[in-house]
């Protein structure tokens, strides 16, 4: 009996022995194992987010037969980044048979990805491979759109189209179009570009009467077989206001002539 009772104590400390060795070579091989990549797969829509989560350098603008500017500053970056943003979380995309009538093209440049391409039509946005159009972001979208003609009908750009000799500018009277000559036109010219913006405008009564002259801007290099037209409007000889008939946010940019123009 003392030798069976001997025995079988030797046999329950090698199991254990055992036990313990395989414990601690679990813990070993789990603390030192070797990592394995994890695949997950992103949705299409959460990795087009992300990308607009980049940090932005530029955003450049393309306006159809005026040409092209560019956004540096730090706080309209991140504005239009936000609002591309709010856009592609927000609305869907629904079947649109309609051209547009006016479209912005454009890219944002970022400083840790590749850049990507966009477009702003009055009631669809389109950034990479992303669309949008439903109702709840067609508000959202003429906004964007109207800022972005806003920044793009500046002095520097309608004194460089109607300086363009592939453009061709009218005065229409009682609508019959005339052609500028050269020298109507570089006096144009002089008082567009030296003319001032103006932000408030209200208290101008000049801007309730008939202008008392109209010239026409027929732009080239459209994307479309459609003349396009800019319209300017003087009045009283002191304010220009300037409008495109293709853009339906109706937006429309003012401008104060300086007296040394003339």
């Amino acid at each position: 009996m003392p030798e069976d009772k001997k025995g079988l104590s030797w046999f329950r400390l090698i199991l254990l022995q055992v036990i313990i060795g395989s414990l601690l070579i679990g813990m070993c091989a789990y603390t030192f194992r070797i990592p394995l990549d994890e695949v997950h797969v992103v949705p299409r829509q959460e990795d087009q987010l992300d990308r607009i989560a980049g940090v932005p350098m530029r955003v450049d603008i393309t306006y159809p037969g005026l040409g092209t500017i560019s956004i540096e500053d730090p706080k309209e970056l991140l504005k239009l980044r936000s609002t591309f943003s709010g856009l592609l979380s927000s609305g869907m995309q629904r079947p649109q048979q309609l051209v547009p009538r006016l479209l912005l093209t454009g890219t944002m440049a970022y400083l840790d990805q590749e850049d990507i391409p966009f477009q702003v039509e009055t009631n669809a946005f389109h950034f990479g491979a992303e669309s949008v159009n439903s109702l709840n972001v067609s508000a959202t979208i003429r906004k964007l759109q109207s800022t972005l003609i806003d920044k793009m009908l500046t002095t520097s750009s309608i004194g460089s189209a109607v300086e363009n000799e592939i453009n061709d500018v009218f005065t229409l009277q009682q609508g019959v179009l005339t052609a500028l000559t050269q020298v109507e036109r570089k006096a144009l010219i002089s008082q567009i570009r030296a003319a001032e913006r103006i932000i408030d405008f209200s208290h101008f009564d000049d801007l309730q009467r008939t202008p008392d002259a109209h010239f026409v801007i027929q732009l080239t290099n459209d994307y479309r077989v459609k003349k396009h037209w800019i319209h300017v409007d003087r009045y009283n000889g002191a304010y220009f206001v300037v409008y495109d008939l293709l853009d339906e946010t109706n937006q429309r940019v003012y401008f104060k002539l300086n007296n040394a123009s003339y």
